[in-house]
């Protein structure tokens, strides 16, 4: 039986909060969820406003609070994905700093720091790449390197594509692809880093009950897939066809830099950390894991 924590989430609202809260709190943990405001119980990034009497007697904070990558990088939206991520982080580990208790620090990253175009599979050795999500992941987790130093644990979670119907890259595929109008993306050919909600929520659980796991670790489904195989197996998922390719172009056109770096990307990222503690996927395999989702 896992020690019962108390843990502070930030993002509870968002994607991946709303699945996490209520399976830590099934298992026994008491959830704080951290609200957007500067009222009792919220913070506020952008003011620099921190409630700090959240942070008492926590033992492990779950930060997933960031602004959606997912949309067009105007000058003011690249300012506010960046912003969300790095200030965030410093008000939060600035708070705690200030404390002598040390509170395990569980925070959400991405996969996108090794970059955005392949070359070859990468784990979590593996060196900090080019573009501008790169640029923030550095920096995101740069923000958060103070608590390392002090000696606080600190487990950064580089997700791959999150599979759920609730929200996030598939919801969005879904629309067209129920119309029987999907089919592979760009050339197909790309390699796409994925995992399913199910076991997202699970590596997070396992972050905050096992001391073990420090550093990077890479939150992805252990058999990445191509982008045709992935438009494939959503189709047989649906019941429908899925062979109309949406061209690079028309995305790039639509979305600009965001489809280079997160629609079009070719990633090949490797769960080592994972593997070598020997976590179990529920689903390890694409076809497998769209079927639970849908």
């Amino acid at each position: 039986m896992s020690e019962k924590k108390t843990i502070l989430v930030t993002g509870a609202s968002g994607l991946v909060g709303r699945a996490l809260c209520p399976e830590l709190e099934a298992k026994g943990h008491t959830v704080r969820r951290l609200a957007r405001g500067t009222g009792a119980g919220c913070w506020d990034p952008a003011s620099d406003y921190l409630d700090r009497s959240v942070l008492e007697a926590v033992d492990t904070v779950v930060h997933l609070a960031g602004e959606n990558v997912a949309q067009r990088w105007t000058a003011s939206v690249a300012r506010e994905i960046r912003n969300s991520r790095v200030k965030g982080t410093e008000l939060l580990v600035c708070a705690l700093l200030e404390r002598e208790a040390r509170p395990d620090i569980i925070m959400a990253s991405g996969i996108n720091y090794y970059g955005f175009s392949e070359v070859g599979e990468q784990d979590e050795q593996s060196a900090l790449g080019e573009g501008f999500l790169a640029s923030v992941c550095r920096e995101w987790e740069a923000a958060a390197g103070p608590w390392a130093v002090a000696g606080g644990r600190l487990v950064m979670l580089r997700t791959g594509i999150v599979l759920s119907a609730e929200g996030g890259a598939l919801a969005k595929m879904l629309p067209p692809f129920r119309l029987g109008l999907g089919g592979p993306i760009g050339s197909g050919r790309q390699q796409m880093s994925w995992i399913s909600m199910g076991d997202l929520v699970s590596v997070y659980v396992r972050a905050v009950e096992d001391s073990a796991l420090a550093g990077p670790v890479n939150a992805v489904a252990p058999e990445p897939t191509s982008g045709a195989v992935f438009a494939r197996e959503l189709g047989a998922a649906l019941k429908r066809p899925a062979i109309l390719p949406t061209p690079a172009f028309a995305l790039r056109l639509a979305f600009g830099e965001m489809a280079k770096e997160v629609i079009l990307s070719d990633l090949d990222i490797r769960p080592g950390v994972l593997e070598a503690v020997g976590f179990d996927w529920a689903q390890p395999k694409i076809g497998d894991a769209l079927r639970s989702v849908l």
